[in-house]
């Protein structure tokens, strides 16, 4: 067995090593109660102002949907009286043709419309 030729470390000594070595080794690891203080104020007003951009963003998402909402019934509107105004430009030409009102030129110039 091997002899351990070091002596005890006297009260003076473990003082010394403790401001030398240990507190400022536990100083980086640890914060103290002022720095914690700070970073929870920080951390506050990050919560804060990322609550702030949600409200704002959702609510101009919002903003926008009730827009394309409005878009897309008038599309589906505009979309109903379209189809239905070929239909009644059908029976117009149709009846143009049947009773010879319009010449054959016509027609085919109405046919290149494409309007129905």
């Amino acid at each position: 067995m091997k002899k351990n030729n070091q002596k005890p470390l006297t009260l003076k000594e473990l003082i010394d090593y403790n401001q030398e070595v240990l507190f400022p080794f536990l100083e980086e690891r640890f914060v103290t109660k002022k720095e914690f203080n700070n970073f929870k104020k920080e951390f506050n007003n990050f919560k804060k102002e990322f609550t702030d951009f949600k409200d704002e963003t959702l609510s101009t998402d919002d903003k926008i949907l009730k827009k394309l909402d409005i878009l897309l019934t008038e599309k589906t509107v505009r979309e109903y009286q379209e189809k239905k105004e070929k239909k009644l430009w059908a029976i117009i030409i149709k009846a143009l043709k049947e009773h010879r009102i319009l010449s054959s030129q016509e027609l085919r110039e109405i046919a290149r419309l494409e309007i129905f």
